[in-house]
């Protein structure tokens, strides 16, 4: 594999830092990988060995394929150093405003004025939050963890941001095998995140008021939805319903939705108070029984990728 002429800068080792190196790196891009912790970097480090064996083990990738993706891949302690000749910065930094601002001011200073600068945030609306001399190269580049696997990627332009710096993005994440999807405007949340964040106010509404368990709800929307929207998505399955029968269930029988909480669910306050965050600390919702990170990741990622090869298959409109 010739290695593509950009070079991509991540900031940030962490759960999407790592993932998003690997993804730019198999796809024969440079990718400098930094964050400002040494031990943060070695995570990393093990997590994209773990992910890459993950890939050969599902005959997705080779050995002479994961030598080909270290060796383009360079972590550092030194963002200036690292800004050096990059062609697109993304940060994967925590998503508290001041911590952002100040990524983006040394990205500012230190990439070239050529540099596209592009946060992942989840939620935040980077353009009134960054401070730049470039805010027509700002952007916001949304990924879906694992990013290595999960094919989606949301594009959010600022009100200021050239449609050419926008183009540009787009090519470099379907070089990288992604799905773009250009939003029109910052709306929070963006398409997928206001959608997932519906059902989980639901979710964990009925959870906190006994209805069901964790385990239960988990199996109901496996054992359903988890089946019907990779194949009809959201709205589509309401053709499959029968438009009149949804205009006649809304109209007869509406179901309430939970008011938007002005809190964190209880549940979830209850194991973030105890240090039980999910997989990074081997419990949160459900138990991991001491299992390393990589190996959950492992399982879940071995998963993710059967069915994305199912999906593969027939990828034509019904």
């Amino acid at each position: 594999m010739s290695p593509a002429p950009e070079k991509i800068l991540i900031v940030g080792a962490g759960t999407m830092g790592h993932s998003l190196a690997l993804l730019f790196a198999m796809s024969g891009f440079s990718v400098a990988l930094v964050d400002r912790e040494e031990n943060a970097v070695n995570k990393a480090l093990e997590l994209i060995a773990s992910a890459a064996g993950t890939l050969v083990e599902s005959g997705m990738a080779g050995t002479e394929q994961i030598r080909e993706w270290n060796r383009l891949i360079h972590t550092s302690t030194d963002l200036k150093k690292a800004a050096e000749d990059s062609f697109l910065a993304i940060e994967t930094v925590d998503e508290t405003p001041s911590i952002k601002k100040e990524v983006f001011t040394l990205l500012d200073r230190w990439c070239p004025q050529h540099t596209i600068l592009s946060s992942n945030t989840s939620a935040l609306n980077i353009f009134d939050i960054v401070e730049t001399g470039r805010p027509e190269r700002v952007v916001i580049t949304h990924f879906f963890a694992p990013p290595h696997i999960i094919p989606l990627v949301e594009i959010v332009p600022g009100p200021l941001t050239d449609p050419h710096a926008v183009s540009e993005v787009v090519r470099i994440m379907e070089i990288a095998g992604k799905e773009p999807l250009v939003l029109r405007e910052y709306i929070p949340g963006f398409i997928v995140n206001r959608i997932q964040r519906a059902i989980a106010r639901e979710a964990f509404s009925l959870v906190d008021r006994g209805a069901a368990s964790i385990e239960e709800i988990d199996r109901a929307v496996k054992s359903s939805l988890g089946i019907r929207l990779p194949v009809v998505g959201v709205l589509q399955t309401y053709d499959f319903t029968g438009l009149d029968v949804y205009y006649k269930i809304n109209k007869e029988t509406p179901i309430s939705a939970p008011a938007a909480p002005t809190s964190p669910p209880e549940i979830v306050r209850k194991k973030v108070e105890e240090g039980s965050f999910g997989v990074k600390t081997g419990k949160g919702l459900y138990d991991y029984g001491g299992r390393k990170t990589g190996d959950i990741m492992k399982r879940r990622d071995l998963r993710y990728m059967e069915v994305l090869k199912a999906l593969r298959k027939d990828r034509s409109p019904i």
